[in-house]
């Protein structure tokens, strides 16, 4: 360990000179630190951008890609439209019937025709007189629904409590207290004719309550024609999810037909998010370079406020990606990938016979619907090749930006795995990870350039550890050699 002494005989700030000196000796290490820095700053903006085009390539695209997500279809129904609703459900469109209802389906249900005080206990109401009913000697009273037993205790259990252990007893039935006349119902669960609700009075309880049962039924329609019954007032026709609403008046007409408004509002929706894939990495592709602000040194920062750090630094990270090759190569598969022709059934199709194009050139290859009527006119005149065009694989292993039978979503998605692909390997990035605080590999070359300069400023710090150490030695052995000529003189010459 090197003993300092400060410059109490030469009057020196050696503290001082010494730093001068660290400081001119520091610039070899202050330079590899910002090359760190530089690296660091970058690898966080390939991740920024990372997770951002996996959230496109493995969730929308991924979603886009899916046929059914394209195949809208809603249900159209004329005549009687308030008898009905449909849900297009698996229909193909096109598909069509008739359905005139004759009678809905009911649950069935009790409801109770005498009512008693319901925050009194049964013990209690039985004493007043107002219920009769057989309990065995430890106040149990049971009685069945649909075959699950329900136990009431005589002492603690009231009218509410009962209706509460109906609920609770998974018997197939809802039971209902009013709290204002006092009755109560117990409905099905489900309609039909084998609703109906079968119950066993064991000890006579339920017979004070002048139970009304009324049986289950089924639904009656006229289906195309045919007369039929249903247990459930919804059921599924043709790939059609038919919910029954009420008594027809008149026959109501159910047809099945393209959505092209749903259609519509998802290719938006595939441009939107394209276009904003397109504006992330074309700002970093041509976002200016500042080479004269590198990064800080710890000292430059304490003669800084936060603003002129804050802005200092976002001039430093500015441009990091300009002109990257592999986003560069990425936005030009994109754009081949969407301007290329499709061969779709020995024909070829492309974006410009459905009213979408590119805006100007300003704009960098955003996508843009020119047309829209045309788009909903070709949607409309033949659906399949428009699916075709956006989510068609190809028959061969072809998967270039531009294979001539692969759909757009198609070639989007591998020309975004390759750039992704590469980001890892250079980056270290999570490629299946949409989060952008996601842990890098430390395999990659960027991280293996990170553990070279590690190694370099270790090294660098500890060749400087030494080098201040030797300047404090020499002062000090000045500052000896000073004070020891100092009592020498004194000595020879002092009064």
């Amino acid at each position: 360990m090197t003993i300092r002494i400060s410059g109490f005989n030469t009057g020196l700030d050696i503290d001082q000179i010494v730093k001068d000196l660290m400081s001119v000796k520091r610039q070899p290490l202050n330079k590899l630190n910002q090359q760190k820095t530089l690296i660091e700053w970058k690898r966080e903006q390939y991740r920024e951008i990372s997770s951002k085009l996996v959230d496109f390539r493995n969730n929308k695209l991924f979603n886009y890609s899916m046929t059914s997500t394209l195949v809208a279809k809603k249900a159209v129904v004329t005549g009687d439209s308030a008898a009905v609703s449909v849900k297009a459900g698996t229909a193909s469109a096109g598909e069509e019937l008739t359905i005139e209802v004759i009678e809905l389906a009911a649950a069935g249900k009790m409801v109770s025709g005498q009512a008693f005080n319901t925050t009194k206990t049964l013990k209690e109401l039985k004493d007043d007189g107002d219920l009769a009913y057989n309990a065995d000697p430890s106040g149990q009273v049971t009685f069945e629904i649909n075959g699950k037993t329900i136990e009431l205790d005589e002492n603690s259990d009231t009218i509410a409590t009962m209706i509460q252990k109906i609920n609770a007893a998974d018997a197939g039935v809802t039971a209902y207290l009013d709290s204002s006349t006092g009755k109560f119902s117990i409905r099905s669960k489900t309609t039909g004719a084998a609703s109906s609700i079968t119950y066993t009075d064991t000890d006579n309880l339920l017979a004070n309550f002048n139970l009304t049962n009324t049986a289950g039924k089924d639904a009656t329609v006229i289906i195309n024609g045919i007369t039929t019954t249903r247990s459930s007032n919804t059921f599924t026709e043709n790939g059609m999810e038919i919910t029954l609403n009420a008594v027809s008046t008149s026959e109501s007409t159910i047809r099945i037909a393209t959505d092209t408004d749903k259609i519509v509002d998802l290719v938006k929706s595939f441009i939107n998010d394209y276009n904003s894939i397109l504006d992330i990495v074309n700002k970093k592709l041509s976002e200016q370079r500042y080479r004269d602000y590198l990064p800080l040194t710890s000292e430059q920062k304490e003669e800084m406020s936060e603003k002129e750090i804050e802005l200092w630094e976002e001039k430093a990270k500015s441009g990091l990606l300009r002109s990257d090759s592999i986003l560069a190569t990425m936005i030009s598969e994109f754009r081949l990938a969407i301007i290329s022709n499709v061969e779709v059934n020995g024909a070829e199709v492309n974006l410009t016979q459905y009213g979408i194009g590119t805006a100007d050139y300003t704009q960098k290859g955003k996508l843009v619907i020119l047309d829209e009527e045309k788009l909903r006119s070709a949607i409309e005149n033949d659906l399949d090749t428009f699916i075709a065009l956006f989510t068609q694989n190809s028959a061969s292993s072809d998967q270039s930006a531009s294979a001539p039978d692969s759909g757009l979503f198609r070639r989007l998605y591998h020309s975004a795995g390759r750039a992704l692909d590469q980001l890892a390997q250079k980056a270290g990035i999570n490629k299946f990870s949409a989060d952008p605080d996601a842990a890098f590999s430390e395999s990659s070359y960027m991280a293996e350039e990170l553990r070279s300069l590690n190694s370099r400023i270790k090294q660098l710090n500890a060749r400087l550890i030494i080098i201040e150490n030797n300047y404090y030695k020499q002062f000090t052995a000045m500052e000896v050699a000073i004070n020891r000529f100092n009592a020498q003189y004194a000595a020879m010459f002092g009064s």
